[in-house]
């Protein structure tokens, strides 16, 4: 990625110039930055493997917002959260639930 500094009106220019344009402009911390066009995987070739991870990290994300309502399992977590030895392997306390929940249902999974 490059910073680039236009001049108006493409000052605030965002996304792709033409339908064949490579390169993306966006907007990071108020600098208009260049970068290529992101490439999405074709849908063909995603494996059983990697829609099962998705499915199952899905699955985390929906109970760890449920998790995160209720004060004693927040807090519970919370606990666990700041248990963690430094340097800390995950920064976010949502993160790290999230990653503690996808864990949990992986091994149910793999016992079932």
């Amino acid at each position: 990625m490059a910073k680039a500094e236009l001049e108006p009106p493409f000052n605030s220019v965002s996304g792709k110039l033409s339908k064949d344009s490579e390169m993306y402009f966006t907007q990071r911390f108020g600098a208009t930055v260049v970068s290529n066009y992101p490439k999405h995987k074709d849908p063909a070739k995603i494996t059983d493997r990697q829609k099962a991870r998705y499915v199952v990290f899905q699955q985390a994300v929906a109970e760890a917002d449920i998790e995160l309502t209720n004060p004693q399992r927040r807090a519970y977590w919370q606990e666990q959260f700041n248990a963690q030895k430094e340097p800390r392997k995950y920064k976010t306390f949502r993160g790290y639930v999230i990653a503690q929940l996808t864990n949990q249902i992986s091994n149910e999974n793999k016992e079932n």
